[in-house]
């Protein structure tokens, strides 16, 4: 439920929820934001060129024209094609069907207001959640993040770099990770992670991932829990994630966030 955040609002500011690593190529034209991400944050259900958004007056061909051209100069194979209740023209989705492009991907946009209590997730007491804030526990959360999304491991150099990031980010709040850890023979295991970016008064929270073997144990729950508590504490008054329906987004829901639209995602090959 939205009091103070209508729709308009939250769509709004779930445009800048836009990922930009070191080593991308971002292409910011006057109706369209193309990304080429680098090869280190591929996985194997993430393609390397995106068109995250767009709204378009010209003729819907010509910007395809344009878009694939570039993907083509790349070298690459095709190009993803995220639409949503903002994408224009309103035709996009069929458009993409018509020439070939197939759904491959799907997320809800949730939002919750903070400016009330928190929700009780129930978090377990087995799962012990931590602030990313120095080298043992960025290690802990970027193994999570490469085991669990199925990446390369960075190069140290560039670990090194989103290390020394990550504490910059820290330092002036204006972004933060959590990890969870749970007990094992040889001591706590690191199983599940999540960040969270601070925009004014919108917590846009990002990279949640629980290693697979540790699912359905209230880490995920961990990991929000404290990530909501944080953007509370630093002075967000909204929450706004992007949920998979198969996974994150039943729990975001029983959380009391509101389902404010949907964004799916159409392979083109080119």
């Amino acid at each position: 439920m939205l009091n103070a955040w209508t729709r308009r609002r939250v769509l709004d500011a779930a445009a800048g929820m836009e990922w930009h690593p070191d080593g991308a190529i971002e292409v910011l034209a006057d109706d369209y934001r193309l990304i080429r991400y680098p090869d280190w944050a591929l996985d194997p259900t993430f393609p390397a060129a995106q068109v995250t958004r767009s709204q378009s007056s010209r003729p819907l061909a010509e910007v395809i024209e344009e878009v694939t051209g570039r993907v083509r100069r790349w070298g690459l194979p095709g190009v993803a094609w995220w639409v949503s209740a903002t994408t224009r023209p309103q035709d996009t989705e069929a458009v993409l069907r018509a020439r070939g492009g197939v759904q491959i991907d799907a997320v809800s946009i949730l939002a919750r207001e903070l400016d009330g209590g928190l929700p009780d997730l129930a978090v377990p007491g087995e799962v012990r959640v931590e602030l990313v804030a120095d080298s043992r526990t960025f290690r802990a959360a970027s193994m999570v993040t490469v085991r669990g999304w199925g990446r390369e491991e960075p190069a140290a150099a560039a670990a090194d770099r989103e290390f020394r990031g990550a504490l910059r980010d820290l330092a002036a709040w204006s972004s933060f990770r959590v990890v969870a850890s749970v007990a094992g023979e040889l001591g706590e295991v690191p199983v599940s992670t999540g960040g969270c970016t601070l925009r004014g008064e919108v917590a846009h929270l990002w990279g949640a991932v629980t290693l697979r073997e540790y699912r359905r144990r209230g880490c995920y729950r961990a990991v929000l829990a404290e990530r909501l508590r944080l953007a509370q504490a630093h002075g967000a008054a909204l929450a706004l994630v992007k949920g998979r329906p198969q996974t994150s987004a039943p729990i975001l829901l029983r959380a009391g966030f509101a389902d404010c639209d949907t964004e799916r995602c159409f392979w083109l090959s080119i």
